[in-house]
């Protein structure tokens, strides 16, 4: 049967299982990895394996890559294939600097000076004729370039593309503006192996606002920009320069000929022509199984690649949406920005229930039904999160209210713990992304555009941005003693989202008590600390300062944090899976929160089912996790009971592992049901006695069950780390 895996990217043998390779290996052309497990006399000849399996295996030969293993695959299907010839141009930048005009210069050279701006994206296709009669099709993304939209940007900047930066000179901030777009798309638009998509940087209005910027350093701080051109079009003064630019990068780009199987050009026109904004997965699968398309896995990467051009988008990977097909990107994105746009959304301040879209929406083209999924989709790119205990009443930050309220005003600087961070850009979204991964802790707290008052353990912290300084910074209050654990809490969700935007790296710094005002970069005082300069003398206020080192440090760090993950640095950390009812969700971001303190210090990796990454499959990405963890959380309520994926299969393989020695299972008991009959009653629950986290009688003081929760978990960690751990 090994013959029939013509799709095998991996082949273990281990153990002397076969006495003989079978000739037919030599035929899996698109092998990636043979691994040989004690099976020394298997006879590695090249007319075993095929000469480049056997380069690969016996000459230790680098494999091919896996772009070169499906262009192989795909030439030697039956019915052939062609080169795709076809690619995504993004345009971006502020709005109002004429990106819309350019796009009607370049594809059908007009101009109507009267142009209206473009709300949400604009999508159009536009074809070019190259030197040799080839012809390849641009997908053109023009980014409305309003403020809100923002946040949105970042999960459609995607790395198989060209990009046209338009800027202009009548505000005086193109330099400003120049800076902030090519970080956002260094930082979304670098693909694995780093390489950063190009970047046409175009000086609009010329004509109108003559001006330039800095070109040789923005070249040397960003070499993915392929060129600068000044245009107007009006006119049409650079024009055709631009156009020959745009030619040259295309033919340029290193996936524009992926060769593509016949079949699927057919299944591509086919859903292009399709009336339909949306198709379920399944429909999706019917259609391309008709048109010869049979393989699953084929299917699935068929899929990714429209998405990827903008073509019809999908999001199989993310169990929420998995079940949906998007034929129309228009469909989508006009949906989200009709909703954010909305007069109803403004005047509620940013809230919205799931019965309010059908006031916005036109009920023709978004249906009742498919409500849920627009707003599940703007959860998954962190716009809005839902109420707790209330799925159907959201909250979107970038919407609310402007206005810092009198409550700030008790958080005194000198009073508090303080900390900074400074950024090179501050993203549009950036803290409404916070306050979305924090909202457990600002229920029923201020939240405000630009910041928002967070309570943990009896703590206070404001947490605000000063988008003209690119700065945030942290204020935390209350006891004096727990002060540093909220700090460690805010400081797990920042580290989180700068390690989502790669290329951001912020600095972070310490301000100095006694001196207002003045800061000093925690990565200084780890210096002076690692060298042991505990007190140096430093610049504060024009004078030199005698700073304590250990007292800065320690009065922002935990204690042992840093020896901690000194010590710990070549360990893993223990991975932690969470097997729950979506419908206990904001329970287990609230368990999720008073875990960060364990995270933080490198003892946890935590994992659910919300991080899988596009383009994985959710079902396996949830198996492989659960297979990987050492400790499964099992959240135990009657949602949790009832469901049969959670009780069938995720808790049966936990206990499987749990009883094999290989893995701990912990009930963790957040809302009241009968459990002493289910097959984890004999396991050791959480909270203390198996008393409901939800339970008022038992728990009083929410947090505090939480934290017997975490302390519990903290033992287990320990126990594992002793054993010396390495999941």
């Amino acid at each position: 049967s090994i013959d029939k895996l013509g799709n095998l990217q991996e082949l273990y043998l281990d153990n002397n299982h076969l006495s003989a390779l079978p000739e037919s290996i030599g035929k899996l052309t698109n092998l990636q990895r043979l691994f040989l497990h004690g099976n020394d006399k298997l006879g590695l000849t090249v007319e075993v394996l095929g000469p480049s399996m056997f380069d690969v295996i016996v000459n230790n030969v680098k494999p091919a890559k896996p772009a070169d293993i499906l262009n192989f695959y795909f030439q030697n299907r039956k019915g052939g294939s062609l080169p795709l010839n076809e690619a995504k141009l993004i345009l971006v930048g502020r709005g109002g600097v004429g990106k819309t005009s350019l796009v009607e210069r370049l594809v059908n050279n007009r101009f109507n000076k009267d142009e209206k701006r473009t709300e949400g994206i604009a999508i159009s296709e536009w074809k070019l004729r190259f030197r040799r009669s080839e012809e390849v099709r641009l997908n053109i993304w023009d980014f409305g370039g309003q403020e809100i939209m923002h946040a949105t940007h970042q999960f459609f900047l995607t790395q198989r593309s060209l990009y046209i930066l338009a800027l202009e000179g009548r505000q005086g901030l193109e330099e400003a503006d120049a800076e902030y777009w090519l970080k956002l798309i260094e930082s979304f638009g670098t693909e694995e192996d780093g390489e950063t998509a190009p970047v046409i940087v175009v000086l609009n209005k010329v004509k109108l606002n003559p001006f330039d910027i800095n070109r040789r350093a923005l070249k040397g701080k960003y070499p993915f920009i392929r060129g600068f051109i000044s245009t107007d079009c009006e006119d049409a003064t650079g024009i055709e320069e631009l156009r020959r630019s745009i030619e040259r990068e295309t033919d340029q780009l290193k996936h524009l000929r992926d060769k593509f199987p016949k079949d699927w050009f057919a299944i591509k026109d086919k859903l292009a022509g399709m009336e339909e904004n949306f198709i379920t997965y399944k429909e999706y699968q019917t259609l391309c199984e008709e048109n010869g398309e049979k393989e699953t896995d084929a299917q699935n990467s068929l899929a990714t690649h429209l998405h990827n051009l903008g073509i019809a988008l999908n999001f199989k990977e993310d169990s929420r949406l998995c079940d949906m097909h998007v034929l129309n990107p228009h469909w989508v994105t006009n949906g989200i920005y009709a909703i954010l746009n909305a007069p109803l959304l403004a005047e509620q301040k940013g809230e919205l229930f799931l019965e309010d879209a059908g006031k916005i929406l036109d009920g023709r083209k978004y249906p009742r039904a498919m409500h849920w999924f627009l707003f599940d989709l703007m959860k998954k790119f962190n716009l809005c999160f839902s109420f707790p205990n209330d799925d159907a009443h959201y909250l979107i930050p970038e919407l609310l209210d402007k206005q810092e309220p009198e409550e700030t005003e008790r958080f005194k600087p000198e009073e508090c713990l303080n900390f900074e961070y400074r950024y090179p850009v501050l993203p549009e979204g950036l803290l409404p992304k916070f306050i979305v991964r924090t909202h457990t802790l600002s229920k029923s707290l201020p939240r405000w555009r630009t910041g928002a008052i967070l309570k943990f353990e009896q703590n206070e912290a404001l947490v605000k941005a000063d988008v003209q300084e690119k700065r945030v910074f942290i204020f935390v209050n209350g006891a004096v003693q727990s002060r540093r654990r909220l700090l460690a809490v805010i400081r797990s969700d920042f580290e989180r989202i700068h390690n989502e935007i790669s290329k951001l790296k912020p600095e972070e710094w310490v301000p100095t008590p006694g001196f207002l005002g003045e800061a000093i970069r925690y990565k200084d005082l780890l210096i002076y600390e690692n060298s042991g300069e505990r007190k140096p003398k430093l610049p504060i206020n024009g004078k030199l300062e005698e700073i304590d080192v250990l007292e800065l440090l320690n009065g922002v760090d935990l204690d042992g944090t840093r020896d901690r993950k000194e010590l710990h640095g070549a360990e893993r950390p223990v991975k932690l899976f969470y097997s729950y009812s979506h419908k206990d969700e904001a329970l287990r971001n609230e368990l999720e929160t008073h875990l960060k303190i364990l995270q933080r210090i490198g003892l946890i990796d935590q994992w659910n089912d919300r991080m899988i990454e596009a383009g994985d499959e959710w079902k396996s990405g949830i198996d492989e996790n659960l297979e990987r963890a050492t400790i499964i959380l099992l959240l135990v309520s009657a949602d949790f009971i009832a469901s049969d994926y959670c009780y069938e299969i995720e808790m049966k393989r936990a206990l499987e592992r749990h009883n094999a020695g290989d893995a701990t299972a912990i009930p963790v008991i957040v809302r009241d049901v009968n459990w002493t009959r289910a097959p984890f009653a004999k396991l050791q629950a959480l909270p203390k006695d198996g008393k409901a986290i939800t339970n008022p009688e038992e728990w009083p003081n929410k947090d505090m069950a939480w934290k017997n929760v975490s302390e519990g978990i903290e033992k287990v960690v320990e126990a594992w780390r002793k054993k010396g751990c390495k999941k």
